[in-house]
């Protein structure tokens, strides 16, 4: 519960001091049938084109969603339903809020993609991972690296791999590096993961649901948080109507505490604007 009450105060915080465009829409990708399912995400516009993308595939709500009722909604009061035990209420929720930070980093003139953040996995010596990212445990088992793997489906993972999942936090005490989906911000997982993790062990959060503002995941020890910034909005829908990726609708970036001014930095910048 410390880190949804922390990000509650933030998002509260935001509420007294700044005015924040409303709700306009929420993009989901087209379901096509005979297609297997595959990670996807939602995104939740603002009145300004500020988006905040959201995993959907946490369970099948999303599968007869309508958003009809979200227009003009407050994405504050949206965004305080973080971690609701409805996991379609808290992923909107979390849109809402990655939403709001975007605003909230484009009005304060803040670039997230402009401030690399060093990554030390390259000293890791035992890889725990949260969610199964593909992609990345190939190229991480080509360099040799040992992984451990938490993840709630584990018919995701493909048996041929030779990797040991688990569904249990615990399991990541012996790991120095932790990768966590950012999924966990849905389900409210993420301080479990936390809590887990051995003194000195690095954590770092990815994923496109992982663009809000990072105060609260800072404070309780994440070092990176990576999310995504889309800066073209027409092309994002395209893509989704299409069933296509969208990946170049947007920039990829990692913030570390050091490459972030920090919530009040940017109310102070966005109040002198």
């Amino acid at each position: 519960m410390r880190l949804q009450e922390d990000f509650q105060r933030m998002i509260r915080r935001i509420g007294a001091t700044v005015t924040v465009p409303a709700v306009q829409e929420v993009l989901l990708p087209v379901q096509r049938a005979g297609v297997a399912k595959r990670d996807e995400f939602g995104f939740l516009v603002l009145a300004d084109g500020s988006v905040g993308p959201f995993y959907t595939r946490l369970d099948d709500s999303f599968c007869n969603y309508s958003d009809d009722w979200l227009c003009g909604a407050d994405p504050l009061a949206l965004a305080l339903q973080l971690g609701d035990e409805q996991l379609q209420t808290s992923a909107l929720a979390l849109g809402a809020l990655n939403a709001i930070s975007q605003w909230m980093m484009r009005s304060a003139g803040f670039d997230p993609t402009a401030s690399p953040a060093p990554d030390p996995m390259q000293q890791a010596d035992r890889i725990g991972m949260v969610g199964y990212f593909a992609p990345l445990v190939e190229r991480l088992r080509a360099q040799g690296h040992s992984i451990t793997l938490i993840e709630k489906d584990p018919a995701r993972v493909p048996p041929e791999l030779g990797i040991a999942v688990s569904s249990e936090p615990a399991a990541l005490m012996c790991c120095d590096y932790i990768i966590c989906t950012a999924s966990t911000l849905i389900n409210n997982t993420l301080q479990q993961v936390l809590d887990a993790a051995s003194t000195g062990c690095t954590v770092n959060l990815l994923g496109p649901s992982a663009s809000c503002l990072p105060d609260p995941l800072f404070a309780a020890g994440v070092h990176l948080a990576g999310g995504v910034l889309i800066d073209d909005l027409a092309a994002l829908r395209s893509a989704l109507q299409c069933g296509d990726s969208w990946g170049s609708c947007g920039r990829k970036y990692s913030l570390s505490a050091a490459g972030y001014p920090g919530l009040e930095q940017l109310l102070a910048r966005i109040g002198q604007r």
